[in-house]
C-alpha cells in the first residue's frame, strides 16, 4: 500500500517543485555572503583582497546561470504537466433516428465493454459477426452460403448458439469460439430458430414451428430433455430468458395483437399478456442484466421503435406508465452493466447499430454502421479472446458486391437512349412482356430467385409489364404509369384469389400511406422452403360478406394461416424493386388496393423515364410539353 508520504510527494505540482529550488538557491548566495563577511566582522567596513572579489564574482556569476537553467526547467516542467493532463472526453449526442454514418467499426463509450454479436445480410447472404468492443475489430463468425442469424451468446462467452438453414431446415446450432467447433443442437424436420441461452447456462430456448404451430421451446445446452413453454393454438416466438433463468418473456398473437406475454418456469402458471396493446404491435423482449427493465420494440414492421418498461416481479407486471421511448429502430439487446441498451437502426438501405446510455437523457452512440440488412443483437461480457481474434478473419470487404449485374447496350448517337428488351418465357395478361433496358437483367435475376425460394415459377406469369401510351388507367387514377416506360410490373392476382391462398397480405400504415407485405407459399411444406408467419394476415376478401369488414375493406383473419411461406416485398427490395402504396379509395375500389405492383425508378422522375426510352414528340404528343430542366 502507498503511505501517505509518497502520496503527497507524488501530488506535487512542478512548478512548486520549482519554487523550492529558487528558495535553495537564494540560501546558497546568502551562505556565500556571509562566509566572505566572516561572522566576527559583522557590522564592520569590509576591505576585500583581489582573491576575495574574484570568488566572490565567480560566486555570484555561477549562481545567475544556474538561476537562468532552472527557469528553462521551470517552464518545460508547466508545460510537460499541462500535456500529461488526460483530455476530458464528452459524449456527443446523436439522435437516435438520424444516426452519422460511421464507416468502420468503433468501440462504445456507453456499456461494460464485451462483444457484440448479430446477424449481417451482405451480397445476397447473412452471417454472424461480432464486434469486440476492446479492440474495434469486426469479425466473421461464421462463412456458409445458407443463412445463418439470431445469435446468442454463453454466459462465459465462449459459446454462440444461432439459427441457420444450411442442412436443407432451419435448425439450432452451437459454436465453439475457440476451436471453431460447430455441433448441430436440434434435428428435427420442422422449423427452428430464434434461440436464446439462459444466464445461468443450462438451457436454450428457442421458437419452433411442430405440429402446424409456432410454439416456444426449452432444450439443453447438448439438444437433450426437450419441452415446450407454450401450447397456445397462437403463435409463440422470439423468447427471452429472465435474468434469474426462472422465466421467459415471448411475442404472441394469442390476444389478437402482438403483445408480450411472461411464462414462469414453475409448474401451474400459465402465461401472462405484460403489454395488453390491442392497437399496437409489440414485439423482441430482452431483459435487462438485474430483471428491473424490459425492452421490446413497439409499432409497425416498416416503422419500429424501441421502448423500456419498468418491471414488478412482486406483482409480474410491466409498469406501463413509466415505459420510456428510445428510438426509431429494433432488436434491442442490453449492455452486461445494464447501463446502456443498443439496437439496431435502418435507412436507405445502410444499417446502423446504436447505444443509448441509461442514465444520461439523450446520450446516444453509433456503434457500428454498414451496407446491408443487420438484425438479432446480442452483447456478451467478455471480449473475444485472442485467440478468437487470431482464428476469426477480419470481415470488412471493400465493397458490397450486386445480387445481379445489369447488362445494358452501348447507347445509340441518336434516337432513344435505351431499348425495350423482351422478358424470355414471362407471359402477360396485359400489355407486353417487355421492360427498361436498365432494369431487365435485375427482373430476370429476381425471378431466379424467387423460383428457387418458393419453388414455383411466380413470376413467370404477370398480370402486366409495357403498356402502351394510349392505355387507359381505372377511373381516378394517374395516367403517369411507370409501366408506359418498362420500369414496372404488376403480380398475378390469380394465387391470392384461389380457395387454398397461394398469397397472404399483411396491411402496413406508414405515416400516410398504406403498404402490403407480399408473402409467397413455398410448393414444399415440409420446412426446407421458407418460414412459417409471423404476422396475421389481411383478408381482402371479406369486404364481399358486409358488415364491419365491407367498411373497413377487408379484415384480419382470425388466426395466422399455417404452412411456410417468403417475403416476396423483401426480396424484391434486394433486386431495388419498391411496392406501391394503395390508392385513397381502395376500401371499396379494388384496382387501387395495388398489393400486386411493384416498379424500379432508381431515382428518376417519370419523365426522365419516358425519355428513356421514348422520343421526346412520342411523350409530348400524349401527355403535353415537358417540364423544362428534363432532359
Amino acid at each position: 500500500m502507498v503511505g501517505r508520504e509518497e502520496i503527497d510527494e507524488q501530488a506535487i505540482h512542478p512548478a512548486e517543485k520549482a519554487g523550492d529550488g529558487l528558495r535553495r538557491l537564494w540560501q546558497r548566495i546568502l551562505f556565500a555572503w556571509r562566509w566572505i563577511r566572516m561572522p566576527n566582522e559583522v557590522g564592520r567596513p569590509v576591505t576585500l583582497e583581489p582573491r576575495s572579489v574574484r570568488f566572490l564574482l565567480l560566486v555570484v556569476l555561477g549562481n545567475l546561470v544556474a538561476l537562468v537553467l532552472l527557469g528553462v526547467a521551470l517552464r518545460q516542467a508547466v508545460m510537460m504537466s499541462t500535456a500529461e493532463r488526460p483530455a476530458r472526453r464528452e459524449l456527443v449526442s446523436v439522435p437516435a433516428a438520424h444516426p452519422s454514418p460511421t464507416p468502420n467499426p468503433t468501440p462504445t463509450p456507453l456499456g461494460s465493454g464485451g462483444a457484440i454479436a448479430f446477424g449481417l445480410r451482405r451480397n445476397g447472404n447473412t452471417d454472424i459477426y461480432a464486434l469486440d468492443q476492446g479492440t474495434g475489430r469486426l469479425v466473421r463468425l461464421t462463412h456458409h452460403e445458407a443463412v445463418d442469424r439470431s445469435p446468442t451468446w454463453s454466459p462465459d462467452g465462449d459459446y454462440i448458439a444461432f439459427a441457420s438453414n444450411r442442412a436443407d431446415n432451419w435448425d439450432i446450432y452451437l459454436l465453439d469460439l475457440v476451436s471453431g467447433a460447430l455441433i448441430r443442437l436440434t434435428h428435427h424436420s420442422s422449423f427452428d430458430a430464434n434461440p436464446s441461452w439462459s444466464p445461468d447456462g443450462q438451457w436454450i430456448a428457442f421458437e419452433s414451428y411442430r405440429e402446424g404451430n409456432l410454439d416456444v421451446y426449452v432444450m439443453s445446452t447438448a439438444g437433450k430433455q426437450l419441452r415446450p413453454m407454450t401450447t397456445d393454438p397462437a403463435s409463440d416466438y422470439a423468447p427471452s430468458w429472465s435474468s434469474n433463468s426462472d422465466a421467459l418473456a415471448f411475442t404472441s398473437l394469442r390476444d389478437g395483437s402482438k403483445d408480450i406475454f411472461l411464462r414462469l418456469l414453475r409448474d401451474g402458471y400459465g402465461a401472462k399478456n405484460l403489454t395488453q396493446s390491442r392497437d399496437v404491435d409489440e414485439d423482441a423482449p430482452a431483459w435487462s442484466a438485474d430483471g428491473s427493465r424490459l425492452a421490446y420494440v413497439s409499432g409497425p414492421q416498416d416503422h419500429p421503435s424501441v421502448q423500456v418498461a419498468s418491471f414488478d416481479w412482486g406483482t409480474l407486471s410491466a409498469d406501463q406508465a413509466q415505459t420510456e421511448f428510445f428510438g426509431t429502430g429494433s432488436a434491442p439487446a442490453w449492455a452486461p452493466d445494464g447501463e446502456s441498451l443498443i439496437y439496431a437502426y435502418e435507412r436507405a438501405g445502410r444499417s446502423h447499430v446504436v447505444a443509448a446510455s441509461m442514465t444520461g437523457w439523450a446520450l446516444f452512440h453509433e456503434v457500428y454502421a454498414a451496407e446491408g440488412l443487420l438484425d438479432d443483437l446480442a452483447w456478451a461480457g467478455s471480449p473475444l479472446s485472442s485467440r478468437v481474434l487470431a482464428r476469426a478473419q477480419d470481415a470488412e470487404p471493400d465493397a458490397p458486391l450486386s445480387s445481379y449485374m445489369e447488362v445494358v447496350q452501348p447507347t445509340p448517337v441518336d434516337g432513344v437512349p435505351y431499348e425495350l428488351v423482351p422478358l424470355p418465357g414471362v407471359n402477360v395478361r396485359e400489355g407486353s412482356p417487355l421492360l427498361s433496358d436498365q432494369v431487365n437483367d435485375s427482373f430476370n435475376a429476381l425471378r431466379r430467385r424467387v423460383a428457387e425460394k418458393v419453388g414455383w415459377d411466380y413470376l413467370g406469369g404477370l398480370e402486366s409489364a409495357l403498356l402502351p401510351l394510349d392505355y387507359v388507367p381505372p377511373a381516378g387514377q394517374s395516367r403517369k404509369s411507370w409501366h408506359l416506360c418498362g420500369r414496372a410490373f404488376a403480380l398475378n392476382q390469380e394465387p391470392y384469389e384461389r380457395d387454398e391462398p397461394m398469397i397472404q397480405l399483411v396491411r402496413e400504415d406508414v405515416g400516410n400511406n398504406l403498404y402490403w407485405r407480399v408473402f409467397v407459399r413455398t410448393a414444399v411444406q415440409d420446412g426446407s422452403m421458407g418460414e412459417p408467419l409471423r404476422e396475421q394476415p389481411w383478408d381482402l376478401t371479406a369486404r364481399h360478406d358486409g358488415g364491419r369488414a365491407e367498411v373497413d375493406g377487408g379484415t384480419l383473419k382470425e388466426s395466422v394461416p399455417s404452412g411456410y411461406y417468403v417475403d416476396f416485398t423483401a426480396l424484391a427490395r434486394e433486386y431495388g424493386w419498391e411496392r406501391m402504396p394503395a390508392e385513397w379509395r381502395w376500401r371499396h375500389f379494388w384496382p387501387d388496393i395495388r398489393w400486386w405492383e411493384f416498379r424500379k425508378t432508381d431515382g428518376l422522375t417519370w419523365w426522365g423515364c419516358m425519355l428513356e426510352v421514348l422520343e421526346p414528340e412520342e411523350v409530348e404528343s400524349a401527355f403535353g410539353p415537358i417540364p423544362g430542366g428534363i432532359e
